[in-house]
């Protein structure tokens, strides 16, 4: 790619690395980056579209909106000074944004943390410790999605929390709802990748199958598509013939006021700024997004929550076990650098 070593002194190779690090639903990486000299574009590439799943395209440009804030904190590390601008053009809908570099900044110790954190970040599919998350590192999510004009609220596991129970049969009818619908597994199955810089591998997923845990929230099964057999009744025990424990993750969730592309954006960066500040502080997240998929689910868990915005993003967070990475495209397939 000509002029990707230069540009940016250097800097531009390593920031697109780093931006494509962020989270993506089913690890499509939906983005393009283009570079014309002084600004860096960002394209959402629905040629990477999950139909089914995702029919408004809302997790889409979510996933595009991660790696924007991903790009953000990698440029502020480096030193380079940056504004953005959301949506520039609205007759170009594939356009989500634009950032423009003006100048250098020096990095605050806050931002340095999160930058280090992005390639330590994961998605951790297992089962978490029994460890309560504190109040201040709740305080910090919370203040860390709002930095970016979104919202976090965290939800009880407690039985006696009529609003989490809710939200837990929400989940449980989404993920069965979506089991059910052969087009959701075709495509399911379709991005199980295990050797090609896309997609979940087999590696990144859970060591106990979803089927087994003993969880009130409902992880989404990457196995539901298989060929053999399963089923998510009977004994719910280890591998050694034991019960397995009982699951109480704590759960959040991120909204925004509202629920266009340009909140969809605002709560992708929200998203990425709270996982990383959630691994500075040692915390696990797994995304729980299967009620957040069927739409008249998703209404009534804005309804449960009692809330005036819109739900973007349920996670399960907690003390887990740093899993394996899913990979990545190589830069040059997901930018190009245009200069007049």
């Amino acid at each position: 790619m000509t002029g990707l070593g230069e540009a940016l002194g250097g800097d531009l190779r390593t920031v697109l690395e780093l931006a494509a690090l962020a989270p993506s639903v089913h690890n499509s990486q939906p983005w393009r980056f283009v570079w014309d000299g002084a600004r860096l574009s960002l394209f959402e590439d629905r040629a990477r579209a999950l139909p089914v799943l995702d029919p408004t395209g809302r997790e889409r440009v979510l996933s595009c909106g991660a790696a924007l804030l991903n790009a953000r904190v990698a440029l502020s590390e480096l030193g380079h000074g940056h504004s953005v601008e959301l949506l520039p053009e609205p007759d170009r809908e594939d356009l989500l944004a634009r950032v423009t570099i003006s100048g250098s900044s020096e990095a605050g110790e806050d931002v340095r943390a999160l930058a280090q954190a992005i390639p330590r970040r994961t998605t951790d599919r297992d089962p978490f410790d029994a460890r309560s998350v504190p109040a201040e590192a709740r305080t910090a999510l919370r203040l860390a999605a709002e930095q970016e004009g979104a919202w976090l609220r965290f939800v009880s596991g407690d039985a006696a929390d009529a609003k989490a129970v809710e939200l837990q049969v929400l989940l449980s009818h989404a993920d069965d709802s979506q089991r059910s619908d052969p087009r959701y597994l075709a495509e399911l199955a379709s991005w199980r990748r295990d050797r090609e810089a896309e997609g979940v591998p087999t590696r990144a997923l859970p060591s106990v199958p979803a089927e087994l845990r003993a969880s009130t929230w409902v992880p989404r099964d990457f196995d539901a598509a298989s060929d053999s057999p399963k089923s998510r009744a009977g004994t719910q025990v280890g591998r050694d013939g034991s019960p397995l424990p009982a699951e109480h993750p704590a759960v959040l969730v991120l909204g925004t006021r509202g629920d266009d592309r340009h909140d969809w954006l605002v709560a992708g960066q929200a998203l990425s700024r709270v996982l990383l500040r959630a691994t500075v502080d040692g915390l696990s997240a797994q995304p729980l997004t299967q009620v957040l998929e069927v739409p008249v689910l998703r209404a009534r868990m804005r309804h449960a929550l009692g809330v005036q915005g819109h739900p973007q993003m349920l996670l399960r967070v907690g003390y887990g076990h740093t899993g394996p990475t899913s990979r990545r495209r190589a830069v040059e397939d997901f930018a190009s650098v245009e200069t007049g």
